[in-house]
């Protein structure tokens, strides 16, 4: 097992901002981004509630995320896979994790119809 430190280093960073955001997220005085979409238009983008679903998930409140946001186990999962594959292949050079991670091409075709059916039945 090479480049421990390396590894150490970049799979706790995820950890640290998730503490954080745990610890100061939702205070009287940081209430998050506002969705610019849903300022503008008056429509519920695949991302809102998003912030209040990962903080409700944070402390354990995993049917309320689920309420703020049915799409955010999806994005949990897509965004850690996506942050490990880019840190073995990109960062850590690891070939034997190239050579073996593959995703069919209709696994984006499939995600981006998911989505859209998302927001259409959100919107309704």
């Amino acid at each position: 097992m090479k480049k421990v430190l390396p590894r150490l280093v970049l799979y706790s960073l995820p950890v640290m901002v998730l503490y954080y955001y745990y610890a100061f997220f939702g205070l009287e005085d940081n209430t998050g981004v506002v969705c610019i979409i849903h300022e503008q238009i008056g429509w519920l983008c695949p991302g809102c509630g998003g912030q209040r679903a990962l903080n409700a998930m944070l402390h354990g409140e995993f049917i309320e995320a689920f309420h703020y946001n049915q799409l955010i186990y999806m994005y949990i999962s897509l965004i850690a896979f996506l942050y490990i594959a880019f840190v073995e292949v990109y960062i850590l050079n690891n070939r034997r994790f190239k050579r073996s991670i593959y995703l069919p091409h209709w696994f984006v075709y499939a995600l981006v119809a998911i989505v859209i059916v998302f927001v259409i039945a959100r919107n309704l």
